[in-house]
């Protein structure tokens, strides 16, 4: 997994075993990103605000270069990187984040589900994963693959997903409209994705097994829809919206660059740089931002990104706390000063406060090695010797480990290592 705390430095997270996994269906790299997460839910917001679906909703990014997102029964949201960069708006975003909100709301993630268990001679449920996925639009090879060449899937569960597809799409018209928001950037999305994917190209029998309407379907869904009532339109959002455009264009070298205003065209050009080693031209354009926007706190957090890429942790200690000072729940930030510390070798009250302090990264991030192995070495230096065992069966994979945790909860008097236990048993 990759965590992208507002700049180009990505840090490696231990979510499960490994340094990075790959996602089941979509074989891409989560990315962590406080800003962009924060974004999102504020986006959440507005449509929950006038829709009637009142569940948690989570949601993950994942690194893919082709606009995308889609929906599980477990109420998460993924939205590709390549949704980010190519959205010609924040109310594009937001009518993407409507059409998946709707099949919740719909119930068609269960009826699908339901749906597919009842066919038969499907060589495998991971090969429907794109069906299943209400996916924003699939890209021909996939429908090639995995939809035609199922012979299984009959027209009566394609007519099935289509008819939830359209009435998805509704769904986030009538968001839009409710919202008093234009429509048009919506449209504009979808003719990139058309350009993207060269649809027209689809021949009339892949068009047939296709889960989503056809193009020219959703923009008459658009056009006669929309509300020409519209005075809602959010200029903070927006600019806010172009600035994490512009640091996922320069993160992932796509999207539409020329887009870029001034300030997030000096934005990229700061990540761009620092990325090809020139740190001094980096830090002169990230400065200047600084000045224009003293209250950003997300440009400073890219500040200390650059700076520890280069290995200044020290200075980038300073802007990360800093950030925390207005963002005291930026889990990320908090992430790079603990595992960038210098653990002071003789100040036990010092390592005793960095101890307390920072479990609750454990319980964030439960598998991340660089988190395990710095708490182990404080365990070490404060002999916490309940701790070091618990580190130590965690970090060398020791066997019995569930055997060894129980009889460590038992003996243990230490009620914080007792709620550490409890989220591995």
């Amino acid at each position: 997994m990759i965590k992208l705390a507002g700049g180009h430095k990505f840090f490696l997270i231990f979510l499960v075993c490994f340094t990075f996994i790959f996602s089941k269906n979509i074989f891409a790299f989560q990315i962590f990103d406080y800003h962009t997460e924060k974004f999102i839910n504020k986006i959440n917001s507005e449509i929950i605000s006038v829709n009637s679906y009142n569940k948690k909703i989570n949601f993950r990014i994942y690194k893919d270069n082709f606009p995308n997102a889609y929906v599980t029964e477990n109420n998460i949201i993924y939205l590709s990187t390549g949704l980010l960069t190519y959205s010609t708006s924040y109310i594009s975003l937001l009518g993407v984040l409507a059409h998946e909100i709707g099949h919740l709301e719909k119930y068609h993630v269960p009826q699908r589900k339901t749906e597919i268990k009842n066919l038969k001679n499907i060589n495998s449920y991971g090969n429907l994963a794109a069906v299943i996925g209400s996916m924003i639009i699939q890209e021909p090879n996939i429908l090639n693959a995995i939809v035609v060449n199922q012979v299984a899937v009959n027209n009566r569960f394609i007519n099935f997903t289509q008819e939830q597809e359209i009435e998805a799409d509704f769904y986030a018209i009538e968001t839009i409209n409710k919202l008093k928001l234009p429509t048009y950037p919506v449209k504009e999305f979808l003719l990139i994705l058309e350009n993207k994917t060269g649809v027209n190209l689809i021949d009339e029998e892949l068009k047939k097994f296709s889960t989503h309407p056809i193009f020219e379907k959703r923009y008459e869904i658009i056009d006669n829809n929309s509300d020409e009532e519209f005075y809602n339109f959010n200029k903070n959002f927006e600019r806010e919206f172009e600035f994490i455009q512009a640091k996922f264009m320069a993160y992932t070298d796509n999207g539409m660059i020329d887009k870029l205003n001034k300030d997030q065209k000096i934005y990229y050009d700061s990540i761009q740089l620092s990325k090809s080693g020139d740190l001094l031209s980096s830090l002169k354009k990230i400065n200047l931002l600084i000045s224009k926007n003293k209250n950003n706190y997300f440009i400073e957090e890219t500040k200390a990104d650059i700076l520890l890429s280069h290995g200044y942790n020290k200075e980038a200690i300073k802007f990360y706390k800093k950030v925390l000072q207005s963002q005291p729940d930026n889990i990320y930030a908090k992430y790079n000063i603990f595992v960038n510390l210098t653990l002071n070798q003789k100040d036990d009250e010092i390592n005793k406060k960095i101890f307390l302090n920072n479990l609750g990264l454990i319980k964030f991030f439960p598998k991340n090695q660089n988190i395990l192995i710095k708490y182990y070495d404080l365990a070490k230096l404060l002999k916490y010797n309940d701790w070091i065992l618990f580190f130590e069966t965690l970090i060398f994979k020791k066997k019995d480990a569930k055997k060894t945790f129980n009889q460590l909860n038992k003996k243990t008097k230490d009620y914080n290592l007792k709620k550490i236990i409890k989220l591995y048993n």
